[in-house]
Order: C-alpha cells, then structure tokens, then sequence
C-alpha cells in the first residue's frame, strides 16, 4: 500500500473538488498510469481540456509524470497514492474540505445511481450480489482507526483480482460518529 497524500491546502482542495479531476484520480487509482486520451473517456471532456486538469493536479503533487508506453508520444500520468487524508484545521481548511467530501460522495453515489439504471441488463450473479449496509459499532477513535485500517488492508487483497468473470466493484465506508 502506498503512503497516504496529505492535504491541508484548501486551494488544492477546492480545486480537486472539480468534477474531472475526481473523475481522473479515480480512473489512475483503478486503472493505473493513464493518458489524457484514457482519462477524457471518463471526464467527457477532450483530451486537451483534459490534459489541463491533469497538469493542474501534477501542480497540485496529487499525480506524476509516469514511464511512457509505446511509441512515448503521448504522456501517461499515475496517481502518487490510491488514497489522501484532508486535514481540516482552519475554518478556510474545513469549508474547502466539506465541499470536497460532498463531491466525494455525490461521485459515489452517482457509481450507485448508474448501477440502479443499468441493474436490469446485468447477469443475475452480479445483481444478485450488491449490497448496501448500515452497520453500527461503539469505539474509541483510536479503534475507529484501527478498524479502518483492517478493513483497508482487507480491500487491499482483493485489489488486482482478475479470475474468472472478476470485475471492479466499487466499495465505499462511511465511518461517521453520531452525533
């Protein structure tokens, strides 16, 4: 597993936020070293527009400049980790990564929105399989922590499955205290 990114920037997150860059780091973080061509498959946007974000996040440190393929004519970028942690310790910090968090998870539940249009053409095993849950557990931060971390690592395993009829499935946890 790679190093988190940290960011406490809200300049960087207010302008990871944008829906194409979310939708790029996502492409790199599942696919690996990407071009722009790849990635505007996933923004809808050209691969010019969308070499403009790509910059923009390598100016931001969150991606890198990785070895070329082919014939090197074009750039492929990858991700510098599959995961970041946002530090929000100033008001400036907290409302840029509030908006952040919620164009996380409007991308997230969009993944569900799509799936629920799409369900009906699906084979039964797949269809058969999705699941949404709503667990409730009583722990001290530093569990919490722990936890999350047991449970990353167990993701981990699963990364690069490839038997069989494997697909990417997305997964998404939500550990939120109540209030």
């Amino acid at each position: 597993m790679t190093s988190p990114v940290h960011i406490d920037d809200p300049k960087v997150m207010r302008a990871l936020a944008h829906p194409a860059r979310l939708a790029i780091l996502t492409r790199l973080h599942q696919h690996g070293p990407t071009t722009a061509t790849e990635c505007a498959e996933v923004t809808g946007l050209s691969p010019s527009a969308t070499s403009y974000h790509l910059r923009a996040l390598a100016d931001y440190g969150l991606i890198e400049k990785a070895e070329s393929r082919g014939d090197g004519r074009e750039t492929v970028w990858q991700s510098k980790s599959t995961h970041m942690h946002v530090h929000q310790d100033t008001p400036e910090s907290r409302t840029a990564g509030r908006h952040l968090l919620k164009a996380w998870l409007a991308r997230q539940d969009q993944v569900l929105d799509d799936w629920m249009d799409q369900e009906h053409t699906q084979a039964p095993e797949w269809r058969d399989v999705v699941r949404v849950d709503n667990v409730r557990v009583t722990v001290t931060p530093e569990r919490l922590v722990e936890l999350m971390e047991r449970v990353h690592g167990l993701l981990e395993e699963y990364r690069d499955e490839a038997e069989g009829d494997a697909r990417k499935v997305s997964i998404s946890f939500r550990a939120v205290p109540l209030l």
